[in-house]
Parts: structure tokens; sequence; C-alpha cells
């Protein structure tokens, strides 16, 4: 797996790229480094064991609310994935950029999984429209042990 390095490098330049368009769109939206915020998070993982794996890594290493498995899609396969919220915190620019490293070090060394991206939300704002629940996404769970 040489090429791992270079392939979770290229993620992290791709996300911290985007970072600063969302900072600023949350600005926008009244969003400031006191403001505290929920992010939504998503990773895929190649099959069950990296999802297993992560699962495991995630709940070492954060108090986030996380779940695992696999969605069936259209054309007869699966898609295996993590998706969960961290505890409400407070971000900068600067922070989210370090919260996304992170979670990106953490699909690298707890999968591996490509983390997929993040969503904000204030933790007393309703989601907009009805949320999809993670049974819905998630076709086969898998329970954290």
């Amino acid at each position: 797996m040489a090429d791992a390095p270079d392939k979770f490098d290229r993620l992290l330049a791709a996300h911290l790229e985007v970072n600063p368009k969302s900072w600023a769109a949350m600005e926008l939206r009244g969003v400031d480094d006191g403001t505290p915020l929920v992010l939504d998070f998503e990773y895929t993982a190649p099959g069950e064991a990296e999802v297993r794996s992560l699962l495991r890594h995630l709940r070492s290493a954060t108090d986030y609310e996380f779940q695992g498995g696999a969605r069936d899609e259209k054309d007869g396969t699966q898609r295996w994935m993590v998706i969960g919220a961290t505890s409400p915190m407070t971000l900068s620019l600067e922070r989210l950029n370090a919260w996304v490293t992170q979670m990106i070090e953490h699909g690298r060394d707890g999968g591996p999984a490509n983390f997929d991206g993040w969503g904000a939300r204030t933790p007393r704002d309703a989601p907009p429209g009805p949320k999809p629940s993670a049974k819905a996404v998630l076709g086969k769970f898998l329970r954290k042990r």
C-alpha cells in the first residue's frame, strides 16, 4: 500500500482547500468562534473489517456518537460507511482545519477509511427538514462493541 500516504495527503489537501469557503459561508450565517457547533461526519471504507476497525479506533480516541454499516447501492454493491456527530464544540477556521486533519488521520490509522466530509449545525437547531436516521442510511448495522 505504498500510495496510501499520498492518497491521504491528497484527501487532506482537498478538504483544507474547501474549509475556508465553508467557514466563510458559516460566518455569513452568524457563526463565529464562540458559536457552539455539532459537526456531522462521514467515512467510506472498503469493507466491513475496515469499518469495524475504524469504530474501535474512534471509540478509543473520541467521545463522538457514531455508527457503522453498509448501504445497498442501486448497482447491487454495498457502500461501507461510518457516520456520526461530534459533541458540541466551538471552532475557528484554524480549529476546523485541525479537526479535519485529525479526522483524516483517524480514517488513515483506524480503518483505513476515507473521511468524506462534515456538516455543521448548532446544538439547538433542528435539522433543516427531516434528517434520515442512521438506519435509513445504513442498511446493515454494526454494533458498537
